[in-house]
């Protein structure tokens, strides 16, 4: 009998200790999903403030982010996500942030944060979903803030609503970071000349950023540090995912006169940030990250201005935020920044870079034959390695891509041989390397030289 007692206890204590144990793992995991965040995720937290003064000393930044161009090109102003918000509190929060920004304590305080300035919103207790939407279109239009911490705390005193911000840096550390921001991005600025149309400016800013800035690989969340999700980390630091890609080419456009902005989607089931853009009166969807994806080092522009037929191929558009207010998309917008607050409608190609750059073919006759050629000549002759070409509709992609590599007449090694005779240095047919995008019917070919 004292067996059968002492093995039921024995059950029901190593019961326990698996449901404990499971428990246990249970809470890891879920504390590990809410800390997979990306950084514009604002977070809120409840502060402990009854209205009384704030007592916190804050120092005046003592520099400014530049905002004009250093000649030429006249800075754009974003207000697209303040003219997107539907109330004058909204507005009030976004504005005073504005105006306070640059108010920052040199000193943590009990909770180990930089403080900026406190707001005080009299008479309206506001909702901590509005104040997040106000936050959030500020960031939206305010992308070269780099110091402004995710994270806003708010109280109610009475009917008033406290709302208080935070900075990554202190005032002096913010300082001399955008003294160094600011000649980073002169730096590549003053890789414009006078005079330059709008694509010519787009393409050279946006070589010019992927030229000094990599992918970060392994970063999910602000903890893994806020610089890789700023315009900061991408131009003065070089690494950034592709938050900071796109705040940079939104930054650096702006400046050179071309309305560019940030839209927030997915792309395979992961959150994703590319850009619009507006060249000579139409809007397109730039994605500098994807365009540096290249394991050789090179720029492959295959999401370099694309109408909304060819980036839903691959990416998916979060809703605006009026389609959100309207009812007609359902969006937890208490939580997560996964709207946008202006998406143009996007139905041109012809500030795409294949189209203005590439190769065209559509069929295979004796001028695209010379056409070819030469290309192949001058991007050798001029240093270049990559050779780009737009296939038509007069065939299937797959027909083109065999007649190009895989059947007769095998064109692509017809081109060679011809350039070849053309060149001093040689075209080797035998390391062709190609990035075929049968979505966009474009073909890449990398053009290695024999010396190499």
């Amino acid at each position: 009998m004292k067996k059968i007692l002492s093995g039921i206890l024995y059950g029901i204590l190593f019961g326990l200790a698996i449901l404990l144990f499971a428990a246990c793992i249970f809470l890891i995991i879920n504390t590990a999903k809410r800390n997979d965040q990306s950084y514009s995720d604002m977070e809120a937290v409840i502060i402990d403030d009854k209205g009384e003064s704030d007592d916190t000393a804050y120092d005046e930044i003592s520099a400014e982010v530049s905002t004009e161009m250093p000649y030429a090109y006249r800075t754009v102003e974003l207000r697209y996500a303040y003219d997107a918000l539907d109330s004058q509190n909204k507005r009030y929060i976004y504005e005073q942030i504005d105006g306070n920004v640059y108010s920052v304590s040199n000193e943590k305080d009990d909770n180990g944060r930089y403080r900026i300035v406190r707001l005080r919103i009299s008479g309206e207790r506001m909702s901590e979903s509005d104040i997040r939407e106000a936050v959030n279109a500020y960031i939206y239009d305010n992308p070269q803030i780099f110091w402004l911490e995710n994270l806003f705390g708010y109280a109610y005193a009475n009917e008033d609503t406290i709302v208080e911000f935070y900075s990554v840096l202190s005032a002096e550390e913010c300082a001399d970071c955008i003294d160094l921001f600011n000649r980073k991005v002169d730096d590549i600025i003053m890789s414009l000349k006078s005079g330059l149309g709008e694509y010519e400016r787009e393409k050279i800013l946006h070589d010019r950023l992927l030229s000094v800035c990599k992918y970060k690989s392994g970063i999910e969340s602000s903890k893994d540090g806020w610089q890789y999700f700023s315009a900061y980390g991408a131009i003065v630091t070089g690494e950034a995912v592709c938050e900071g890609y796109a705040k940079s080419m939104q930054i650096l456009l702006s400046k050179a006169g071309i309305p560019c902005l940030t839209i927030r989607g997915e792309s395979g089931g992961v959150s994703h940030m590319w850009n619009v853009v507006e060249v000579n009166n139409e809007w397109y969807h730039l994605d500098p990250t994807w365009d540096d994806n290249d394991k050789d080092g090179f720029i492959i522009y295959e999401y370099f201005n694309l109408d909304n037929d060819n980036i839903i191929k691959t990416h998916k558009i979060n809703a605006d935020i009026k389609t959100i207010r309207s009812g007609e998309k359902e969006v937890d917008v208490s939580s997560k920044a996964r709207y946008n607050f202006f998406v143009p409608l996007c139905t041109s190609m012809n500030m795409n870079y294949y189209n203005r750059e590439g190769i065209f073919i559509d069929e295979f006759d004796v001028d695209t034959d010379a056409s070819v050629i030469n290309e192949m000549v001058k991007k050798v002759n001029d240093g270049e390695h990559y050779l780009h070409i737009k296939f038509g509709d007069s065939m299937d992609y797959s027909e083109y891509i065999n007649m190009m590599f895989y059947k007769s007449p095998y064109k692509c090694y017809y081109y060679i041989d011809h350039a070849n005779d053309m060149l001093d240095v040689k075209i080797s047919k035998k390391s062709i390397t190609v990035l075929k995008n049968e979505n966009n019917s474009t073909l890449r070919v990398k053009l290695v030289t024999e010396e190499n």
